[in-house]
Protein backbone atom coordinates (compact mmCIF):
# COMPACT_ATOMS: atom_id res chain seq x y z
CA UNK A 1 0.00 0.00 0.00
CA UNK A 2 1.25 3.48 -0.88
CA UNK A 3 1.81 5.58 2.28
CA UNK A 4 -0.61 8.53 1.85
CA UNK A 5 1.70 10.95 3.64
CA UNK A 6 4.17 10.70 0.76
CA UNK A 7 1.88 12.93 -1.28
CA UNK A 8 2.43 15.77 1.17
CA UNK A 9 5.87 15.98 -0.37
CA UNK A 10 5.61 18.32 -3.35
CA UNK A 11 8.43 16.65 -5.24
CA UNK A 12 6.78 13.23 -5.00
CA UNK A 13 3.38 14.57 -6.06
CA UNK A 14 4.80 16.38 -9.08
CA UNK A 15 6.98 13.40 -10.00
CA UNK A 16 3.90 11.16 -9.92
CA UNK A 17 2.03 13.51 -12.27
CA UNK A 18 4.99 13.60 -14.64
CA UNK A 19 5.44 9.81 -14.43
CA UNK A 20 1.85 9.20 -15.49
CA UNK A 21 2.42 11.38 -18.54
CA UNK A 22 5.76 9.70 -19.31
CA UNK A 23 4.09 6.29 -18.98
CA UNK A 24 1.57 7.24 -21.65
CA UNK A 25 4.44 8.08 -23.97
CA UNK A 26 6.68 5.13 -23.20
CA UNK A 27 4.06 2.39 -23.51
CA UNK A 28 1.93 4.09 -26.15
CA UNK A 29 4.85 4.70 -28.49
CA UNK A 30 6.20 1.17 -28.20
CA UNK A 31 2.81 -0.49 -28.77
CA UNK A 32 1.42 1.61 -31.59
CA UNK A 33 4.62 2.10 -33.52
CA UNK A 34 4.81 -1.67 -33.90
CA UNK A 35 1.29 -1.74 -35.31
CA UNK A 36 2.09 1.14 -37.62
CA UNK A 37 5.07 -0.64 -39.15
CA UNK A 38 3.16 -3.88 -39.59
CA UNK A 39 0.02 -2.42 -41.13
CA UNK A 40 0.98 0.83 -42.81
CA UNK A 41 4.33 -0.41 -44.09
CA UNK A 42 3.63 -4.12 -44.38
CA UNK A 43 6.62 -5.17 -42.28
CA UNK A 44 6.93 -8.41 -40.34
CA UNK A 45 6.62 -8.33 -36.54
CA UNK A 46 10.37 -8.86 -36.21
CA UNK A 47 11.24 -6.08 -38.64
CA UNK A 48 8.68 -3.80 -36.99
CA UNK A 49 10.51 -4.20 -33.71
CA UNK A 50 13.88 -3.51 -35.33
CA UNK A 51 12.53 -0.36 -36.97
CA UNK A 52 11.86 1.15 -33.53
CA UNK A 53 15.59 0.96 -32.70
CA UNK A 54 16.11 4.75 -33.08
CA UNK A 55 13.81 5.28 -30.11
CA UNK A 56 15.45 2.53 -28.04
CA UNK A 57 18.96 3.73 -28.85
CA UNK A 58 17.99 7.31 -28.05
CA UNK A 59 16.64 6.19 -24.68
CA UNK A 60 19.74 4.10 -23.93
CA UNK A 61 22.26 6.77 -24.87
CA UNK A 62 20.47 9.68 -23.19
CA UNK A 63 19.82 7.83 -19.93
CA UNK A 64 23.46 6.70 -19.76
CA UNK A 65 24.99 10.05 -20.65
CA UNK A 66 22.74 12.16 -18.43
CA UNK A 67 23.24 9.69 -15.59
CA UNK A 68 27.00 10.15 -15.75
CA UNK A 69 26.68 13.94 -15.99
CA UNK A 70 24.29 14.11 -13.04
CA UNK A 71 26.64 11.94 -10.98
CA UNK A 72 29.51 14.32 -11.70
CA UNK A 73 27.66 17.62 -11.33
CA UNK A 74 24.87 16.84 -8.87
CA UNK A 75 22.39 18.85 -10.99
CA UNK A 76 19.42 16.98 -12.40
CA UNK A 77 16.43 19.28 -12.94
CA UNK A 78 17.64 20.70 -16.25
CA UNK A 79 17.56 17.21 -17.73
CA UNK A 80 14.01 16.60 -16.56
CA UNK A 81 12.91 19.86 -18.19
CA UNK A 82 14.84 19.23 -21.40
CA UNK A 83 13.66 15.63 -21.59
CA UNK A 84 10.01 16.56 -21.14
CA UNK A 85 10.34 19.26 -23.80
CA UNK A 86 11.92 16.79 -26.25
CA UNK A 87 9.21 14.25 -25.47
CA UNK A 88 6.49 16.79 -26.22
CA UNK A 89 8.24 17.88 -29.42
CA UNK A 90 8.69 14.28 -30.52
CA UNK A 91 5.01 13.51 -30.00
CA UNK A 92 3.98 16.64 -31.89
CA UNK A 93 6.25 15.79 -34.83
CA UNK A 94 4.98 12.20 -34.84
CA UNK A 95 1.54 13.72 -35.30
CA UNK A 96 2.55 14.33 -38.93
CA UNK A 97 3.02 10.57 -39.39
CA UNK A 98 1.55 9.02 -42.55
CA UNK A 99 1.95 5.66 -44.24
CA UNK A 100 4.54 7.06 -46.67
CA UNK A 101 6.57 9.18 -44.24
CA UNK A 102 10.28 8.69 -45.09
CA UNK A 103 11.91 6.38 -42.58
CA UNK A 104 14.89 8.68 -42.01
CA UNK A 105 12.48 11.40 -40.90
CA UNK A 106 10.46 8.99 -38.78
CA UNK A 107 13.70 7.70 -37.24
CA UNK A 108 14.58 11.24 -36.18
CA UNK A 109 11.19 11.68 -34.52
CA UNK A 110 11.55 8.36 -32.71
CA UNK A 111 15.03 9.32 -31.54
CA UNK A 112 13.64 12.55 -30.05
CA UNK A 113 11.04 10.56 -28.13
CA UNK A 114 13.67 8.09 -26.96
CA UNK A 115 16.04 10.83 -25.81
CA UNK A 116 13.19 12.52 -23.96
CA UNK A 117 12.21 9.29 -22.24
CA UNK A 118 15.81 8.56 -21.28
CA UNK A 119 16.22 11.97 -19.68
CA UNK A 120 12.98 11.82 -17.69
CA UNK A 121 12.05 8.26 -16.82
CA UNK A 122 14.79 7.33 -14.35
CA UNK A 123 15.55 10.89 -13.28
CA UNK A 124 12.02 11.26 -11.92
CA UNK A 125 12.79 8.36 -9.60
CA UNK A 126 16.12 9.98 -8.74
CA UNK A 127 14.42 13.27 -7.85
CA UNK A 128 12.12 11.45 -5.45
CA UNK A 129 14.92 9.38 -3.91
CA UNK A 130 16.82 12.60 -3.30
CA UNK A 131 14.08 14.00 -1.04
CA UNK A 132 13.17 11.13 1.29
CA UNK A 133 14.84 9.33 4.15
CA UNK A 134 16.55 5.97 3.78
CA UNK A 135 13.60 4.10 5.30
CA UNK A 136 11.24 5.51 2.64
CA UNK A 137 13.38 5.03 -0.45
CA UNK A 138 11.59 1.85 -1.45
CA UNK A 139 8.09 3.21 -0.97
CA UNK A 140 8.82 6.47 -2.76
CA UNK A 141 10.59 4.81 -5.70
CA UNK A 142 7.89 2.18 -6.17
CA UNK A 143 5.20 4.87 -6.03
CA UNK A 144 6.69 6.66 -9.02
CA UNK A 145 7.18 3.38 -10.90
CA UNK A 146 3.61 2.29 -10.13
CA UNK A 147 2.06 5.47 -11.47
CA UNK A 148 4.26 5.32 -14.55
CA UNK A 149 2.90 1.83 -15.26
CA UNK A 150 -0.62 3.01 -14.49
CA UNK A 151 -0.20 5.85 -16.96
CA UNK A 152 1.00 3.36 -19.54
CA UNK A 153 -2.01 1.09 -19.02
CA UNK A 154 -4.46 3.98 -19.23
CA UNK A 155 -2.61 5.46 -22.18
CA UNK A 156 -2.59 2.26 -24.22
CA UNK A 157 -6.31 1.75 -23.62
CA UNK A 158 -7.29 5.35 -24.36
CA UNK A 159 -4.99 5.77 -27.34
CA UNK A 160 -6.07 2.38 -28.66
CA UNK A 161 -9.69 3.52 -28.58
CA UNK A 162 -8.77 6.70 -30.43
CA UNK A 163 -6.81 4.71 -33.02
CA UNK A 164 -9.67 2.27 -33.61
CA UNK A 165 -12.19 5.07 -34.04
CA UNK A 166 -10.03 7.13 -36.36
CA UNK A 167 -8.95 4.17 -38.49
CA UNK A 168 -12.57 3.10 -38.93
CA UNK A 169 -13.49 6.59 -40.14
CA UNK A 170 -10.51 6.84 -42.48
CA UNK A 171 -11.15 3.41 -44.00
CA UNK A 172 -14.82 4.22 -44.54
CA UNK A 173 -13.85 7.50 -46.16
CA UNK A 174 -11.30 5.81 -48.40
CA UNK A 175 -13.62 3.02 -49.48
CA UNK A 176 -16.36 5.51 -50.25
CA UNK A 177 -13.92 7.33 -52.50
CA UNK A 178 -13.40 4.05 -54.38
CA UNK A 179 -17.14 3.52 -54.69
CA UNK A 180 -17.06 0.54 -52.32
CA UNK A 181 -19.68 0.19 -49.54
CA UNK A 182 -17.99 0.94 -46.21
CA UNK A 183 -20.09 -1.44 -44.10
CA UNK A 184 -17.93 -3.69 -41.94
CA UNK A 185 -14.80 -1.71 -42.67
CA UNK A 186 -13.91 -1.23 -39.00
CA UNK A 187 -10.89 -3.01 -37.62
CA UNK A 188 -11.38 -6.05 -35.46
CA UNK A 189 -9.34 -7.39 -32.61
CA UNK A 190 -6.52 -8.69 -34.85
CA UNK A 191 -4.18 -6.86 -37.17
CA UNK A 192 -5.26 -7.20 -40.82
CA UNK A 193 -2.90 -8.94 -43.24
CA UNK A 194 -2.49 -6.16 -45.76
CA UNK A 195 -0.60 -8.43 -48.16
CA UNK A 196 -3.79 -10.37 -48.92
CA UNK A 197 -5.81 -7.29 -49.87
CA UNK A 198 -6.34 -5.99 -53.41
CA UNK A 199 -3.97 -3.12 -54.20
CA UNK A 200 -6.54 -0.27 -54.04
CA UNK A 201 -8.01 -1.47 -50.73
CA UNK A 202 -4.56 -2.19 -49.34
CA UNK A 203 -3.59 1.42 -49.99
CA UNK A 204 -6.72 2.62 -48.19
CA UNK A 205 -5.94 0.47 -45.12
CA UNK A 206 -2.26 1.46 -45.04
CA UNK A 207 -3.16 5.13 -45.35
CA UNK A 208 -5.87 4.86 -42.67
CA UNK A 209 -3.57 3.25 -40.12
CA UNK A 210 -0.77 5.69 -40.91
CA UNK A 211 -3.06 8.68 -40.44
CA UNK A 212 -4.62 7.15 -37.32
CA UNK A 213 -1.20 6.55 -35.77
CA UNK A 214 -0.35 10.19 -36.35
CA UNK A 215 -3.57 11.22 -34.62
CA UNK A 216 -2.81 9.29 -31.44
CA UNK A 217 0.59 10.94 -31.11
CA UNK A 218 -1.13 14.30 -31.36
CA UNK A 219 -3.36 13.16 -28.51
CA UNK A 220 -0.26 12.08 -26.56
CA UNK A 221 1.52 15.43 -27.05
CA UNK A 222 -0.48 17.24 -24.31
CA UNK A 223 0.62 14.56 -21.84
CA UNK A 224 4.21 15.47 -22.59
CA UNK A 225 3.30 19.10 -21.95
CA UNK A 226 1.76 18.12 -18.60
CA UNK A 227 5.02 16.38 -17.68
CA UNK A 228 6.97 19.49 -18.69
CA UNK A 229 4.84 21.75 -16.51
CA UNK A 230 5.08 19.35 -13.56
CA UNK A 231 8.87 19.04 -13.62
CA UNK A 232 9.28 22.82 -13.91
CA UNK A 233 7.74 23.13 -10.44
CA UNK A 234 9.95 20.48 -8.85
CA UNK A 235 12.45 22.12 -6.50
CA UNK A 236 16.00 21.16 -7.35
CA UNK A 237 18.35 20.16 -4.58
CA UNK A 238 21.93 19.05 -5.38
CA UNK A 239 22.28 15.30 -5.58
CA UNK A 240 23.21 13.82 -2.22
CA UNK A 241 25.92 11.20 -2.06
CA UNK A 242 24.57 9.29 0.93
CA UNK A 243 21.05 8.74 2.25
CA UNK A 244 22.01 10.41 5.51
CA UNK A 245 23.29 13.67 4.04
CA UNK A 246 22.05 16.68 6.05
CA UNK A 247 20.93 18.44 2.88
CA UNK A 248 18.09 15.95 2.53
CA UNK A 249 16.56 17.23 5.73
CA UNK A 250 16.10 20.63 4.16
CA UNK A 251 14.22 19.36 1.14
CA UNK A 252 10.46 19.75 1.11
CA UNK A 253 10.38 20.48 4.85
CA UNK A 254 7.53 22.86 4.37
CA UNK A 255 4.75 22.03 1.91
CA UNK A 256 1.78 24.29 1.50
CA UNK A 257 -1.60 22.59 1.29
CA UNK A 258 -5.01 24.13 0.84
CA UNK A 259 -7.15 24.16 3.98
CA UNK A 260 -10.60 25.62 3.52
CA UNK A 261 -10.20 29.08 2.08
CA UNK A 262 -6.61 29.57 3.23
CA UNK A 263 -3.41 27.61 3.50
CA UNK A 264 -1.49 25.81 6.21
CA UNK A 265 2.17 24.89 6.42
CA UNK A 266 2.76 21.21 7.04
CA UNK A 267 6.06 20.12 8.50
CA UNK A 268 6.86 17.03 6.49
CA UNK A 269 10.57 16.55 7.01
CA UNK A 270 12.04 13.49 5.37
CA UNK A 271 11.22 10.89 7.92
CA UNK A 272 7.43 10.88 7.95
Amino acid sequence: MIPPHLFRNRTITLAVVASIAVGVGMFGASVFLGQYFQISRGESPTMSGLMTLPMILGLLVSSTVTGRIITNTGRWKRYLVAGSALLTLGFALMGTLRYDTPYWLLGGYMALIGIGLGMTMQNLVLAVQNTVGAHELGAASSTVAFFRSLGGAIGVSALGAVLGHRVKDYIAEGLTGLGIPAAGSGSGGTLPDVHTLPAPIRLVVESAYGHGAGDIFLVAAPFGLIALIAVCFIREVPLRRHTGDPIAAEVERESTVAVGGGAAVVRTGIGQ
